[in-house]
């Protein structure tokens, strides 16, 4: 004997709510993403060829050079503390 398979519809009603849900999910998670990135990497070309920043950069250069101060951080959003440091005892 064959037996029938029973065809289970959605109603149409559904469909409709569940394809809502999946839109606004996908609007909310986008909007996130994009107040969640800060600026955006500024790009340039470098017209010097690699044999004159080889010249340059000799070892009087590099011992005067000094340090490019880096962007400042306000607002850091750690998942975990740091852990604190264990105290070892010198035995």
């Amino acid at each position: 004997m064959i037996s029938k398979q029973r065809i289970i519809y959605i109603p149409f009603v559904g469909i409709l709510i569940l394809s809502l849900f999946v839109v606004l999910f996908l609007a909310t998670r986008k909007r996130i993403s994009k107040s969640t990135s800060s600026k955006k990497v500024a790009k340039h070309k470098v017209e010097t060829p690699p044999d004159e920043a080889l010249k340059y950069w000799t070892a009087d250069n590099m011992r005067n050079a000094k340090a490019v101060p880096l962007p400042k951080v306000n607002n850091l959003d750690r998942e975990k503390p740091n852990p604190q440091p264990s105290k070892q005892q010198d035995a």
